[in-house]
């Protein structure tokens, strides 16, 4: 005859061994988004407090580029200026349409690489610091590295597709946090619009800083190949966290889960975040004309239509119904 003491601890060890099941299995249902890889971490003490995926190696797309600034920034001043190349203005899309032979301050592209994701503007700063982009991305290697990237290395300076070009979440979360800690890269992040000196206005493509307080700052990218990838900051009251992911198919529907589960384990649990990310259209602006003007006698420009005064873009939320239709992305950016 069993004895009953060992029968109601056998009972109860199955009872917590069920709970444990189903636990799992809830969490498990619970943190599904449809990244490849991902990282919470604490921004104000550098712990990861979720992770999936932490180490495996992605391509990073445009969240290179805030490696990019970040030598940049310790190589150059705002004020330096930096030449055109012909091979710098002919980088694909997305780019500022910068002329072979002109030359712009760093203040100016560094906030067109960050804000518009510019690969104009990234050639031609890594130009501009080593002589060549091969020359940067090594360079840029070996910094990142030093910064505590162990698994990431680089081959160009804007995250267009390249043999052997990959980071991890991991990686992208510790030079995040490292990136913050400049407040004037952390400034240039945090801006929404700004004016280029030749006059086009660029915009900031991280969605989440027109639509939550909680967005401090944060990087967007995507090509077909590495799919949509971020890195950002999100912070309530006292609590800081960092996102990075790499490898979604829905980047803003990963990302409001992750800032929900981000704040739940910083203990500062925060309300469902509405998908306003979604729902939010710029208007679309016409292409910049480069076409040199001959001048006339009253000064009006010869063969060209008379220019519309500039207008701000403005955010525009409502139902998903109400929006153009989206095209296919078939650029990098």
């Amino acid at each position: 005859m069993p004895h009953p003491v060992r029968g109601a601890v056998l009972i109860l060890s199955c009872l917590v061994i069920l709970a444990s099941v189903v636990s799992a299995a809830a969490s498990e249902e619970e943190w599904e988004v449809t990244a490849k890889s991902f990282v919470i971490m604490d921004a104000n003490t550098g712990k990861i407090l979720f992770a999936h995926n932490p180490y495996a190696m992605y391509p990073p797309a445009s969240t290179l580029k805030i490696m990019t600034a970040m030598l940049v920034m310790e190589r150059l001043r705002m004020e330096d200026r930096v030449p055109v190349s012909a091979y710098a203005a002919a980088a694909p899309p997305s780019k500022i349409y910068i002329k072979p032979g002109e030359t712009y301050s760093v203040k100016d592209l560094v906030y067109a690489l960050l804000l518009s994701s510019a690969n104009d503007g990234a050639r031609a700063l890594a130009e501009r610091v080593s002589g060549s982009e091969q020359a940067f991305a090594r360079q840029l290697t070996q910094a990142v590295r030093q910064w505590g990237a162990y698994r990431t290395t680089l081959a160009n300076a804007n995250g267009l597709p390249a043999d052997f070009q990959f980071s991890t979440a991991q990686d992208l979360a510790v030079l995040f946090r490292r990136a913050v800690q400049n407040q004037e890269l952390l400034r240039i992040m945090q801006t929404k619009y700004y004016t280029l000196q030749n006059d086009r206005e660029v915009r900031n493509h991280n969605r989440f800083l027109f639509t939550t307080p909680l967005a401090v700052a944060g990087k967007t990218g995507f090509t077909r190949s590495s799919r949509h990838t971020y890195v950002g900051m999100f912070r309530k009251d006292d609590k800081a966290i960092i996102i990075s992911l790499l490898g979604s198919q829905q980047k803003w529907a990963d990302l409001r889960v992750l800032i929900e589960k981000g704040f739940a384990l910083s203990g500062s649990p925060i309300a469902k975040m509405e998908p306003l990310e979604e729902k939010v259209w710029f208007p679309k602006k016409a292409a910049p004309s480069y076409a040199k003007a001959v001048k006339g006698k009253r000064g009006k420009a010869k063969g060209m239509a008379k220019s519309k005064p500039k207008t701000r873009a403005k955010v525009m939320t409502g139902g998903a119904a109400s929006l153009p239709a989206k095209k296919k992305p078939s650029r990098a950016r």
